[in-house]
């Protein structure tokens, strides 16, 4: 069983059964791999909410002091996040958060604009009303938490509208190749919504997109898709200095 306190991780498992030694044996390597995939999680989030600015050097062993494990384990994560493209491994020096220049931006956004515009195409004649239901139950609770200054629900409401209309358009190469990209989408998005007036802007964007899903009006929700897409771009790229550099992002408050 795995907890958490005091940002120590704590691996800790009861055993009263002599006998049960294989169940035993296999529960301790799924709570290793779930021990792994929590430090994933905590360092992932560390890049993400800017905690750990982009061009900053990570040293394995404070995060390893930092977490209560091991630094051969914190290392196997680091490897992970750099295949992700969130690090930048320099041989005999380390790891650092990678940096993202304007020109990738540009790039990363104006691709993805197409490419979710194409999947919404695909998504919407067969989204059912079961879904269509479910993301308006999700828009007014993002709405009343707007309503009290909390951007947290909208940034969930965001990634689930994306998601949603993303995994149903039934191509799965469209879905990787939109997906191959999304850490540095998320790096972006968490704090371009993490301001309220950004966050109310983008949720009425959100809002009319959802309209035109519901309505089966095809061709609006793509072209509302992309334009979107180019608008969180624009806006991006017009405060990029201060969204890569800026403060840390409490997690908390948003």
């Amino acid at each position: 069983m795995i907890k958490i306190k005091n940002n120590k991780i704590n691996l800790y498992t009861k055993y009263t059964n002599s006998d049960k030694d294989k169940f035993i044996n296999k529960k301790i390597g799924e709570n290793f791999q779930n021990l792994e995939n929590q430090v994933y999680k905590i360092i992932k989030n560390k890049i993400i909410y800017h905690e750990i600015k982009p061009g900053e050097r990570i040293i394995d062993k404070n995060i390893a002091e930092e977490l209560g494990v091991s630094r051969s384990m914190v290392r196997q994560v680091l490897t992970i996040l750099a295949k992700e493209e969130l690090l930048t491994m320099v041989p005999r020096n380390g790891f650092y958060v990678r940096k993202i220049d304007k020109r990738e931006i540009e790039e990363i956004y104006n691709v993805r604009s197409v490419l979710e515009g194409y999947a919404v195409k695909l998504t919407v004649p067969k989204i059912s009303e079961k879904k269509i239901d479910q993301l308006e139950l999700i828009f007014n609770k993002a709405k009343k938490d707007l309503g009290k200054n909390k951007v947290n629900g909208f940034i969930k409401t965001d990634e689930q509208l994306h998601k949603m209309l993303i995994d149903d358009c039934g191509n799965n190469y469209l879905k990787k190749i939109i997906n191959r990209y999304n850490n540095q989408y998320i790096f972006f998005r968490v704090v371009d919504l993490s301001r309220i007036e950004r966050a109310e802007e983008s949720y009425f964007e959100h809002y009319e997109i959802f309209k035109a899903v519901k309505n089966r009006n095809t061709e609006l929700s793509s072209k509302l898709m992309e334009e979107h897409i180019i608008n969180a771009k624009n806006i991006i790229l017009a405060n990029f200095d201060k969204y890569m550099y800026g403060k840390t992002i409490n997690i908390e408050n948003v």
